[in-house]
């Protein structure tokens, strides 16, 4: 997939608009498809009446998606779209943590009427319970996601009340809580339609069967963090889920006592059972799941119509020579006839992290998994059978060491994104040859460096690759001994700033004027940053980024402190008045970072 920059599809339509004209309306709603409608929106409505009157007289459905965006464009897009065509929208998606949602949605909620999807992405924790009690108004709302950017204090009433929707089927959460709520009661009476749930926040383990209790057709059920009880009990009884069939849990310190509860009270009819734990440390409780024999036992017992096994226990400091013969003795064990006639394999591998060394024993079957990991030293387990992995949608490559980029037999043609981790040693030839051998560098869309020993004009030799790039997260700008000067002047530097589309761009590491005048001119299209800086660097930053004469960054439109401190807030409101460098911005602290939009 190709993807354009609502700027360039400005230009090419302006340059167009003789053309477009003698289009029939038909066509041109399939453009308004093919852009965005957000984007088609931006590039057609001000050229000429007859857009305008297509946007506002169709019948079709639009899908409202809003991420990017500066204040002032949401403003226009909210008067002449958003308000009247809202009986339109089906699908309505917000990620944009400065947007008010109480002021956005709540005046247009029962005008919705066709809203089928609502998801809302990065938002702040005090908007959720207002948006949750009015989703009774959407009438054919049957998808909902809510991931918050902060922490809540209480989310009790909020599920109550999204279990009452009337025919909500899927349902995924991801809210932060600042204190462990009061539990739910268990359900007796009242009953939710939802089919497929995903909570990925915090939950334990005593807390999920009650949740339970609400959903009885329930097919597919995710837990991204299922920890130990906290009342000391494991369940509420047994509750019939004849529909699950597909279960996904990432468990925090909970023993297998507990697990084994929860698996013959609920989980009998699953199907599919995908579990990922982790361990600081090689010690008795953290080997529980690494007993092939009681695993045996539980799955002969209690999973009849288990066909998928996809495990992953992994663990943090497992430095000894003995911890590492306990541990090959331990998975040793999963090559029992049980195993074999299941045709579930595993594979091990250690790797090098921070201060210490990590292992991993995991499932190695043809599973859709969305994920890969190339690790700097793999051990197959010799009953093991490699398969061939090229018909998995693995969307996301993670490299842990340059060795395994030249050894790796894999492809991987629907990948997207790709990550370059902590521990990647960054070679000084061009790795493009080597990549572009097992996964399609122009398909990228997604690009992370981990390592902090990534050059600047590494990055940009890599980039010369990977014209689709529209997300990039960097550790660290390294220049080396290479000034920016220099690298702004270099022809590559010119064609990647030509050719690149990137939008968003994070920076871990502080920043300095020189590197962010280096940032910005050869991503210049960006529209969202994401920086950390010294507190003497904030106003000098602030200044470029914000200088209306600077056509570098014409179309940024929101700036991200990752480290607030303290008194950053007060020197940047007061630099901007003081300067006049913005009419009409919102500036704010969400989570111990600073966040400015205009």
């Amino acid at each position: 997939m190709i993807f354009v920059t609502v700027n360039e599809t400005n230009c090419l339509i302006k340059e167009n608009i003789p053309t477009l004209e003698n289009l029939s309306n038909e066509l041109i709603y399939e453009i308004f498809e093919f852009l965005n409608y957000h984007h088609a929106f931006q590039a057609f409505y001000d050229l000429k009446q007859r857009f305008q009157d297509l946007f506002l007289n169709s019948n079709l459905p639009i899908k409202i998606n809003i991420s990017s965006i500066s204040k002032s464009k949401l403003q226009h897009y909210l008067t002449h779209i958003i308000k009247p065509c809202a009986y339109r929208i089906e699908l309505f998606r917000l990620s944009n943590p400065f947007i008010d949602l109480c002021l956005l949605l709540l005046p247009i909620m029962k005008n919705l009427t066709q809203l089928t999807t609502l998801i809302l992405n990065n938002i702040e924790s005090n908007y959720i319970e207002q948006i949750v009690n009015h989703l009774s108004c959407l009438p054919v709302l049957s998808s909902l996601i809510i991931t918050s950017i902060d922490t809540i204090k209480n989310h009790k009433n909020i599920y109550y009340k999204i279990f009452r929707l009337p025919i909500l089927k899927y349902c995924q959460i991801l809210i932060e809580l600042l204190q462990c709520p009061k539990s739910l009661p268990v359900a007796t009476n009242e009953f939710s339609t939802i089919e497929h749930l995903i909570i990925n926040h915090e939950i334990s383990i005593d807390q999920l069967p009650i949740l339970l209790s609400y959903v009885p057709q329930l097919r597919r059920l995710s837990i991204g963090n299922l920890k130990e009880p906290k009342f000391n009990r494991t369940g509420s009884g047994s509750i019939s889920l004849n529909y699950l069939t597909n279960v996904s849990l990432k468990l925090d310190n909970v023993n297998f006592d507990d697990f084994e509860i929860l698996v013959t009270n609920y989980f009998r009819q699953i199907q599919i059972l995908t579990i990922a734990i982790q361990y600081i440390g090689f010690y008795v409780n953290s080997t529980q799941y690494l007993n092939a024999d009681r695993w045996e036992q539980l799955i002969s017992t209690y999973m009849l119509n288990l066909r998928i096994f996809d495990f992953q226990l992994s663990y943090r400091g497992l430095d000894s020579y003995d911890e590492r013969q306990a541990f090959e003795t331990l998975i040793n064990k999963f090559n029992s006839i049980f195993w074999i006639e299941h045709q579930w394999f595993f594979d091990h591998h250690y790797h090098h992290i921070t201060w210490s060394n990590a292992a991993v024993f995991y499932s190695r079957n043809p599973y859709r998994r969305k994920d890969y990991v190339l690790y700097d030293e793999l051990v197959e387990n010799i009953w093991s059978s490699r398969f061939d992995i090229n018909e998995d949608p693995i969307h996301h490559i993670c490299i842990h060491s340059i060795n395994m980029i030249k050894k790796s037999i894999d492809n991987f043609p629907n990948a997207t994104k790709l990550t370059f981790c902590e521990t990647f040693e960054v070679p000084r030839d061009l790795i493009v040859i080597d990549l572009n051998r097992f996964l399609p560098l122009k398909q990228l869309t997604k690009l992370t460096i981990k390592c902090h020993r990534f050059s600047f004009e590494q990055l940009i030799e890599l980039l010369q690759f990977t014209p689709n790039i529209h997300v990039l997260k960097l550790d660290s700008i390294l220049l080396y001994r290479t000034n920016s000067v220099s690298i702004q002047q270099n022809e590559l530097s010119k064609l990647v700033s030509n050719m690149n589309t990137i939008t968003k761009v994070t920076i871990n590491k502080e920043v300095t004027l020189e590197k962010i005048q280096l940032l910005t001119t050869i991503f210049s299209r960006m529209e969202y940053l994401t920086i950390n800086l010294y507190k003497e660097d904030l106003e000098p930053i602030a200044r470029f980024l914000l200088s209306k004469s600077n056509n570098n960054t014409r179309y940024l439109s929101s700036l991200c402190i990752s480290k607030q401190r303290n008194d950053l807030m007060t020197i940047l409101k007061t630099l901007i008045k003081s300067k006049k460098l913005l009419h009409d911005y919102i500036l704010k602290v969400i989570n111990r970072k600073l966040y400015l939009w205009w």
